[in-house]
């Protein structure tokens, strides 16, 4: 398997980097082909997840050993934490529902729109933890 070098200053290696899996996500959305329109979202989703643990992980967030799903821990460490933390928790959560939405609601339409929205976000908030860890790292 190869081995690829995350551009973060944790210098973190990862056999995927967040940046990767966006443009996959930002390629798999090909006019209104809902199948790659959810695959997008989910995609999108585990790059602001792994992201997130990362940073996590750096800033020291304190963690919930009582919560059941890594999902939902990840959440809380932002939302338990400062004002701005907390507005990544609330993203985290928005997200997470969305990609719950496109995996298991399939009754429930997935538009190009969705996915194109959900793949923008999420490359927001990537970049504000980004941000924040390079203000902290510096």
């Amino acid at each position: 398997m190869r081995k690829v070098r995350c551009l973060r200053r944790m210098k973190v290696t990862m056999s995927v980097c967040s940046d990767e899996l966006l443009a996959l996500a930002e390629s798999l959305i090909v006019g209104e082909n809902e199948a790659s329109n959810r695959a997008s979202v989910s995609r999108s989703y585990y790059a602001l997840y792994h992201e997130a643990v990362i940073t996590a992980s750096f800033l020291s967030l304190p963690e919930a050993k009582d919560i059941k799903t890594a999902h939902e821990r990840l959440i809380f460490r932002y939302s338990a934490s400062s004002r701005g933390l907390s507005a990544i928790g609330r993203s985290l959560r928005k997200q997470k529902l969305m990609r719950a939405k496109a995996d298991y609601d399939i009754r429930d339409m997935i538009t190009s729109s969705d996915a194109k929205l959900h793949v923008a976000t999420t490359r927001r908030v990537v970049s504000d933890l980004r941000r924040i860890t390079s203000k902290i790292a510096n």
